[in-house]
């Protein structure tokens, strides 16, 4: 029993040791590789992260661009009438929403169509129309002194500048042979409407932060950014019966669909910026209904 305490008491010392400085450094060692292994992993998770960042904004811009423009070109030349209703009138806006609804050149594109919300006319002379009190409170809810609009029924397109707004009435300049859209005994009364006409160009530009962006300018407005990042846009026009786009179309009345090409530029990944191009193809519906 003595023998066994004597040789407890000479074991106990040991157990309290602590780690000697070749064990200390060994595991500092394992801590750095680990630590070191999770940094490594941390920035690829971060690059990866960024470059799909970047590529996703990228395009998330050109469908925005894309779709926004589509509905414009689609538009172009439509009215909320009949498309065989005729455009009477030789004023500028007639002839111009006549023959060249869509005009531009290969980097800016300007397109021309009835607004999509048109109101119904309930009553109307040579020289003014008097709006569904249904649809609007008052005619100066929608319209402004001074706005070009759209008049047609299933027969004939007048474009009119409004002269007076005012209560459920517009007023304007009267129409060629003192023409009363309500009482063509051709058309039905209840196909009068009356809309905004819609003025649209679309263009790249610098957009005052180092880069370029999309811009959109509607009916002579201020311009309004609409997607950053395109650094060029480019436009092709194909005309009835030809092969191939062309950048210059040989009559703009011809023009049945614009092909748009962008140049999209992403955030810099591992200091490097990346470019990328989309393309779509989109056809004016006013031209092949």
């Amino acid at each position: 029993m003595k023998v066994r305490r004597k040789e407890m008491q000479a074991l106990g010392p040991r157990r309290l040791s602590g780690f000697s400085l070749i064990e200390l450094m060994v595991a500092l060692v394992l801590g750095l590789l680990v630590a070191g292994a999770a940094l490594a992993i941390l920035q690829s998770n971060q690059s990866t992260y960024r470059s799909n960042e970047g590529l996703n904004r990228v395009q998330e811009n050109a469908r925005i661009a894309f779709e926004l423009m589509s509905r414009d070109i689609r538009a172009a030349g439509g009215t909320a009438c009949s498309n065989f209703s005729v455009v009477e009138g030789g004023s500028t806006e007639a002839n111009t929403f006549r023959t060249a609804p869509v005009t531009g050149s290969a980097t800016q594109l300007q397109v021309i169509s009835g607004d999509d919300t048109a109101y119904r006319v309930v009553s109307s002379t040579s020289s003014s129309v008097t709006l569904d009190p249904d649809e609007l409170e008052t005619v100066e809810d929608a319209f402004d002194v001074g706005d070009v609009l759209l008049l047609c029924n299933a027969r004939k397109t007048h474009l009119v500048r409004a002269d007076s707004v005012g209560g459920m009435t517009v007023g304007f300049a009267a129409l060629p042979e003192n023409y009363n859209p309500t009482e063509d005994e051709f058309a039905p009364p209840a196909a009068v409407v009356l809309s905004r006409l819609r003025d649209v160009q679309w263009f790249v530009a610098a957009n005052g932060r180092g880069g370029s962006s999309l811009f959109v300018s509607r009916s002579g407005g201020p311009r309004e950014e609409v997607a950053e990042g395109i650094q060029n846009l480019a436009f092709e026009y194909l005309e009835t019966g030809a092969a191939a786009y062309s950048a210059t179309p040989g009559n703009w009345v011809n023009v049945v669909a614009v092909r748009v090409t962008m140049t999209l530029t992403g955030q810099d990944i591992d200091g490097e910026a990346f470019t990328r191009q989309a393309s779509n193809v989109i056809s004016m519906r006013g031209r092949t209904l």
